[in-house]
């Protein structure tokens, strides 16, 4: 009977799962199989041989996009098993440390710090967990706002309705072949990040909801809550714009002094509540100021409990524009992770260079301070830098800090603030570029030629900006100063 039907219908016969709208539509998300799809895609996207061809840079940009596209559709909607998350991050991290050579690989810094938001030292990655609770908390923010469409619908039917009025219950006991258990799990981080906006107040529970101040007044007043006869109440069930004196509590008993004092203290902090009975009561997410749910910001939120700590440097690093292989050291220089010899000493003793011996100035130990700060090579590069703008400089304590500082030696203006940026910047890189060239293919300039080359990059990067547009690359290489104090 199901090959005539299939024969009317001029359709094919198949079974469980399959493939629709680009999901496995009758799956098992618990399972392993389920996610080959995007194991795959991901293994492909991120091929050992295309290591080759990119920097550091390149690689980050490629795991970004990565994470932008391909595992997204699915995380939007199941929940991904930790076996296949940390699969997925040991894919990228593995492809990020990876090089053009042969041999271990070694990993500069912990994942745990490179999947952080940029803000926080990372670089953004965030942990593939973290990413499909952002995702799935979409679905949460949707389901009151969508109430005349078949999806709540066939919700609300299955799992009923919390006592909040506004989302699904969150206690869910069978799956039913649907993914929506797994999303109410989200519901404990999500929660905390929404506000409910009085309108009408009937949706509203005065108590129980977290409508006024930081925390439900059920817990900023719960010696009153314990003696309210009727505890669901709505915000218009307690009390009416037309009588501000009528407070509809209905205590079960005559109130201590203590309880009266903790009622008055209530009453006073309400008294500017209005309500308006044109519109209705509404749910606004806190982290947005247009009070509309985003993944994004929802992720940096979980992303940022998780580590509350900011990373100084990293408005200065990610602000700039400069080429992202630029970036990506300059990351690695703030967070103290390149591979100078006295780091290889520790992980590579046969590979290291003598750990005291810095082949810019052929004195002293190569550090990573040492190398891109004080030795006499760099140092020299740095004045002449801070001599052009005609700033006195004195070298601060580390190279870390000398991103954190606020120098102001091209001015305040948008021009002077992106080529200081991007001078600094490529002084950083062409000091590495130029260490390597010596040490790998036995190569030196003199530092006259490694200056002209900063200025060179640095005036070429800068005319590609928007705020040099229509500025002569000639001109401002130059005259620094004559083009970023002007406003032509």
């Amino acid at each position: 009977m199901l090959s005539s039907l299939a024969l009317v219908l001029e359709c094919r016969v198949s079974k469980w799962p399959l493939s629709y709208l680009g999901l496995p539509l009758g799956g098992n998300p618990k399972t392993i199989g389920f996610w080959d799809p995007v194991v795959e895609r991901i293994s492909r996207r991120l091929d050992g041989w295309k290591k080759a061809y990119l920097s550091l840079g390149g690689r980050i940009t490629l795991i970004q996009s990565c994470l932008s596209h391909i595992p997204s559709y699915f995380l939007s909607l199941f929940k991904i098993p930790v076996s296949i998350a940390s699969k997925i991050e040991k894919m990228q991290r593995d492809f990020l440390w990876s090089g053009a050579g042969e041999g271990k690989i070694d990993h500069l810094i912990r994942w745990e710090v490179v999947s952080r938001p940029r803000e926080m030292g990372g670089l953004g990655f965030g942990k593939t967990s973290m990413r499909n609770s952002a995702l799935l908390g979409k679905w949460l923010w949707r389901f009151p706002r969508e109430r005349s469409g078949l999806w709540h619908k066939v919700i609300a039917s299955i799992y009923g309705t919390h006592p909040n009025g506004w989302d699904a219950n969150m206690v869910v006991r069978w799956s039913h072949r649907c993914p929506w258990k797994a999303i109410a799990q989200v519901f404990q981080e999500f929660s905390p990040f929404v506000r409910l906006v009085v309108g009408n107040g009937e949706r509203i529970r005065f108590w129980e909801d977290l409508w006024w101040g930081n925390q439900t007044l059920c817990s900023q007043f719960a010696d009153l809550y314990r003696v309210i006869s009727v505890k669901n109440l709505t915000v218009s069930n307690v009390f009416d714009n037309s009588l501000p004196l009528f407070w509809n509590f209905n205590f079960r008993r005559n109130l201590t002094d203590s309880e009266i004092d903790l009622l008055q203290r209530l009453m006073s902090s309400l008294h500017s509540v209005l309500l308006s009975p044109s519109s209705s009561d509404s749910r606004a997410w806190s982290l947005s100021s247009s009070g509309l749910f985003s993944v994004k910001s929802f992720f940096y939120a979980l992303s940022k409990d998780s580590n509350p700590l900011m990373f100084l440097p990293a408005k200065f690093l990610w602000s700039s524009k400069v080429p992202s292989k630029v970036k990506a050291l300059a990351w690695l220089v703030a967070h103290g992770k390149v591979n100078t010899n006295d780091k290889l000493q520790l992980r590579r003793p046969y590979k290291a260079l003598c750990p005291q011996w810095c082949i810019l100035c052929k004195g002293n130990g190569e550090s990573i301070d040492h190398l891109f700060l004080r030795c006499p090579v760099t140092i020299g590069l740095w004045h002449r830098l801070f001599n052009l703008v005609g700033v006195i400089w004195v070298p601060p304590r580390s190279i870390e800090d000398m991103l954190v500082i606020s120098f102001k030696g091209l001015g305040n203006l948008l021009r002077g603030k992106t080529l200081w940026q991007i001078a600094c910047l490529t002084l950083i890189w062409m000091v590495w570029q130029e260490r390597n060239n010596r040490i790998f293919e036995d190569k030196g300039r003199t530092e006259e030629m490694v200056w002209d080359l900063i200025r060179f990059y640095s005036s070429l990067w800068a005319s590609c900006t928007e705020a040099f547009r229509g500025v002569p690359l000639s001109i401002l290489q130059l005259n620094w100063i004559g083009v970023c104090v002007s406003r032509v």
